[in-house]
């Protein structure tokens, strides 16, 4: 959000068509950012948009521990476990990133973008945002741009036999997604 206020200082920038692209945690960080400053006119989140909680209760929730095990493990070894179980890394959570699997997970955040451009784009076997997650945060982003009668601003792309990685394709339907609606964002 520091950086949009930077942006909306300058000249040069046109404040109104300010599109954000993340990966992974970027991809986090996006629609997180987006939820909460409609300074953001597009978003495109990719390989991050995922439901904490589903993870935690469907024990789903690994891939994405084992992309910060070191502080998991530090974590753990100051509590004196051994075995890091679902409700630790609830705990570890609520110390960490409160209401991450709460208030503000995937499914609660991704509504509060609409009726601005969204573009969620996920690998369907990408064990760190399990699908089902991801379909749970889409269907709930999906009934929100509904309601806003902005069903044409939000799509989900499941790209095909991909794990954690944004294709080419991919990637090229970002730029073409950042093409259609900022050129329209200040109309």
């Amino acid at each position: 959000m520091r950086l949009i206020d930077y942006l909306a200082t300058r000249e040069d920038i046109d404040a109104d068509r300010i599109g954000m692209i993340g990966f992974s945690k970027g991809g986090m960080e996006t629609y997180l950012t987006a939820a909460v400053d409609p300074r953001v006119a597009v978003a495109v989140p990719c390989i991050g948009v995922q439901s904490f909680r589903w993870a935690l209760e469907n024990d789903a929730w690994q891939s994405r521990v084992e992309t910060f095990q070191a502080a998991v493990n530090a974590a753990a070894q100051e509590a004196g476990l051994t075995k890091i179980s679902p409700d630790f890394v609830r705990r570890f959570y609520d110390r960490v990133v409160p209401g991450i699997y709460r208030q503000f997970d995937g499914p609660a955040m991704l509504p509060l973008i609409a009726p601005r451009p969204l573009l969620v784009i996920n690998g369907d076997s990408d064990a760190r945002t399990p699908r089902t997650g991801v379909l749970e945060c889409a269907d709930a982003a999906g009934r929100a741009y509904r309601r806003a009668s902005a069903e044409e601003r939000f799509r989900l792309h499941l790209q095909e036999n991909t794990g954690h990685k944004v294709t080419p394709g991919a990637l090229q339907l970002a730029i073409s997604w950042f093409e259609k609606w900022l050129k329209t964002a200040a109309e």
